[in-house]
């Protein structure tokens, strides 16, 4: 009984999150564009087709992508900080490079098993070892940050697929509004944590949902008015 409440309070948020991740996602890259310069691009376009090229290059060698390792490990270890952070612990974990990677947690949470798709954590690691970094070394940290956002987003991309198995714990449509809306909060996180961008495009996103949804009720009671 508690399973099947879950899953048809899941199904009753899907539309409210959908809007929700609509009006986060336009309201983040409004800001984003006008905060982030053509070099930060240009380090994270960098750092997304040197992961691609990797791949592609050693598979076509016939050998595995030394690099999976990392992007595994990565994808592992997500799951156990976030799980550490919710009350439920892993209770073991594996990574290797010819067959993936696998972290059993005592007891479960969305947070904890959609992790690694919306938290870059080699990111998040490079952003807080970069506030104790030297004032003359920040900008070229900044680089080598927005090069790694570039390659987490390889390895989003490598994942985020309809047979993974994370996205379909708690069906694959309400972790797909639920990533995307935590992975805003992630990148807006961490462009804050460099001086990149503030939070006021946050607010503008929770005004523009509210204006959609009482858009979206206005017309539905005149359509639905006799």
């Amino acid at each position: 009984m508690p399973r099947l409440l879950g899953t048809a309070l899941r199904w009753f948020l899907i539309p409210f999150l959908a809007l929700l991740a609509w009006a986060m996602a336009g309201a983040f890259l409004d800001s984003a564009r006008g905060a982030l310069s053509a070099g930060s691009l240009l380090w994270c376009g960098s750092g997304f087709l040197f992961r691609a090229a990797s791949h592609l290059l050693w598979r076509r060698l016939g050998r595995d992508d030394p690099f999976g390792f990392i992007d595994t490990l990565e994808h592992e270890l997500t799951h156990a900080l976030m799980g550490y952070l919710t009350f439920c612990p892993p209770v073991s974990l594996s990574a290797t490079l010819k067959s993936g990677g696998e972290v059993e947690l005592k007891g479960t949470n969305p947070l904890a098993v959609l992790a690694p798709y919306f938290l870059p954590l080699w990111c998040l690691l490079a952003a807080l070892l970069g506030l104790a970094v030297k004032s003359g070394l920040q900008g070229a940290w900044s680089h080598g940050l927005f090069f790694l956002l570039g390659w987490f987003a390889w390895r989003l991309c490598l994942e985020y697929r309809w047979r993974q198995t994370d996205l379909h714990a708690y069906g694959f449509i309400f972790s797909t509004f639920a990533v995307a809306i935590l992975l805003c909060l992630s990148l807006g996180l961490l462009l804050w944590m460099r001086g990149a961008l503030g939070w006021a495009w946050l607010p503008a996103a929770g005004r523009r949902s509210w204006g959609e949804l009482h858009a979206l009720w206005t017309r539905i009671g005149r359509n639905g008015a006799p």
